[in-house]
């Protein structure tokens, strides 16, 4: 049984207060074991009926808790019903079981039991810091204060430790989010971990497919909507979690477009965990901000991807370019996107004219459609799609032939020719890197002598420091894939499979296009220039299949 002061004590002549006694649970309590077990609702109960029997001037008329809530600030359900009750002068005195209970804002606090308190006629008593408004002494006013600031202090250590904790959580890959992705659930072993939603995973596969075949966003959404597929919302309420989300819509439980955008911007599904997005400048603000990319937490080959890396790519690519589908239709068009005037660099437009009764399709210049100068060249659809479909076989074809010669060559040979290639480019790059170097010091040197002034030489040295910053990604980069490639680890020709898949193509589609062409450009004289993906490794490897045959030869 607790020991309380006399001074706590009361007569029958004493005035009669109606009390409502206030309990508070943190989430950070709720995780401790044994030794914070003092701090549990039913013993911070207790504690106040045990000091109710010693002063029989003081009637609870109620309880209120919060369970969960941190004491940082005042906008608690249980704390806003007191403050009710009170102006509906149902209670004039507030009892806790010590200031921390009451919260553990310093400013906040204060303003409660200086002004707001006493302007209701609120007694208020905080049992085991002797804390009592009727019984105060001049003492109180220089106590109360430093307790708050210690309050609050704890509030503020706490918090710096466990921000600390989940920057090195995440840093280590670990899933620190209520709900997993769409796709993925959590680890039943660790809950830290993300393991494949199979059922989930397909529809995700469907999706990035869909969009690469050309479907614009809403209408996947429509898509999924149609044959009954459950949008995540309701998938995972139909898991058995007790999800919820901020986002309020008229269509609740639909696939909408903005949910297909951000499931086909999400890196998490190439396995890239990217986490502390959001969040609060410090444990006094609540409001949830947007953070700096640079100080997001990015963890590459996370967990285990649903969607190709090469996939994924290409899909952000075609989300970056204007591919916009007329109100009639559902899918763009097979060049829509990758289409660019040679000689002003601006879009292509697809326009109609018809002529006798028939249309034609035309793409003309955008930026003179727009009347904004260039000139009003134009290429005829059809014939601009043949071209296209006949320089992607020929791509393809030579991708084959090469895939061909790649298989006949032994293995170790290639490699052998790649080390000594990655070794000229290390060499090179370190060379670049000492003379990079070498010339900002001297920098320095023109400066004092006066070749150049104070603006120039910021400049420069910004711009050096740049081309060495660059430089030495670059070096570490090749000095992995020469590590990857001695212990037999390096793979680079996934893309060498994009090609493939489409040998023998009669058709152009929408799906070659983006996979294959990076942009086609349309020159005034009707000339075109199609600039293909992963043209670098296709001459990369060109030069590794002709050393490897000189050495060989």
């Amino acid at each position: 049984m607790p020991i309380f002061k006399d001074s706590y004590v009361s007569s029958d002549s004493e005035q009669q207060f109606l009390a409502i006694a206030y309990y508070r649970l943190s989430k950070e309590a709720e995780k401790k074991t044994a030794d914070n077990e003092s701090d549990s609702i039913s013993n911070q109960r207790k504690l106040v009926h045990a000091f109710l029997e010693h002063n029989p001037n003081i009637t609870l008329v109620g309880e209120e808790y919060d369970d969960g809530y941190t004491g940082t600030n005042y906008e608690r359900p249980g704390f806003r019903a007191i403050l009710a009750r009170v102006h509906a002068g149902e209670a004039n005195c507030v009892i806790v079981k010590d200031l921390s209970r009451l919260g553990r804002e310093y400013i906040e606090t204060g303003k409660y039991l200086e002004k707001i308190f006493p302007e209701l006629g609120v007694r208020f008593i905080a049992i085991n810091d002797d804390v009592d408004s009727e019984n105060s002494s001049s003492g109180d006013d220089l106590i109360i204060p430093i307790k708050n600031i210690m309050n609050e202090s704890y509030c503020r250590e706490l918090s710096k430790k466990l921000r600390r904790q989940f920057r090195i959580q995440r840093g280590n890959g670990e899933f620190l989010g209520a709900f997993a992705s769409y796709g993925y659930i959590k680890s039943p072993e660790d809950k830290h971990k993300l393991v494949v939603d199979e059922y989930a995973a397909e529809i995700v596969k469907s999706i990035f497919s869909l969009k690469v075949k050309g479907m614009n966003q809403q209408a996947i959404a429509n898509f999924l909507n149609e044959n009954g597929i459950l949008a995540p919302s309701e998938y995972k309420k139909s898991q058995g979690f007790r999800y919820k989300t901020g986002f309020q819509s008229n269509s609740a439980g639909k696939w909408s477009a903005v949910t297909i955008r951000g499931i086909l911007t999400n890196p998490i599904y190439i396995g890239t965990l990217v986490q502390g997005k959001r969040g609060t400048p410090n444990y006094k603000i609540k409001k949830v901000r947007i953070r700096r990319p640079e100080d997001w937490v990015v963890v590459e080959k996370n967990h285990d991807a649903i969607i190709d890396p090469l996939i994924f790519s290409t899909v952000q690519k075609m989300l970056s370019r204007d591919t916009r589908t007329s109100p009639s239709e559902e899918t763009v068009f097979p060049l829509a996107g990758v289409l660019f005037c040679g000689d002003c660099k601006g879009s292509m437009c697809r326009r109609s004219v018809t002529r006798s009764g028939k249309k034609f399709y035309y793409y003309v210049c955008g930026t003179n459609k727009h009347g904004r100068g260039c000139s009003s060249h134009n290429f005829e659809q059809k014939k601009l799609e043949t071209i296209v479909l006949h320089a992607i076989n020929n791509q393809v074809r030579i991708v084959v032939e090469m895939e061909q010669v790649l298989r006949e060559i032994n293995q170790k040979e290639l490699s052998s020719a790649r080390i000594k290639r990655l070794d000229l480019l290390i060499a090179q790059k370190e060379k670049d890197i000492d003379g990079y170097q070498e010339f900002r010091m001297k920098l320095y040197e023109a400066l004092k002598d006066e070749l150049i002034d104070r603006s120039e030489y910021e400049r420069m040295r910004q711009k050096y420091a740049q081309m060495i910053e660059e430089a030495e990604t670059g070096l570490k980069r090749l000095l992995t894939e020469r590590q990857m490639t001695l212990s037999n680890e390096y793979k680079d020709d996934g893309w060498i499979a994009q090609f493939l898949k489409f040998n023998g193509l009669q058709e152009l589609t929408r799906e070659a296009v983006v996979s294959l062409i990076d942009r086609v450009e349309v020159y005034q004289d009707k000339q075109l220039r199609i600039v293909f993906n992963y043209r670098d490794e296709i001459a990369r490897y060109q030069e590794l299949i002709e050393q490897t045959k000189k050495e060989v030869g």
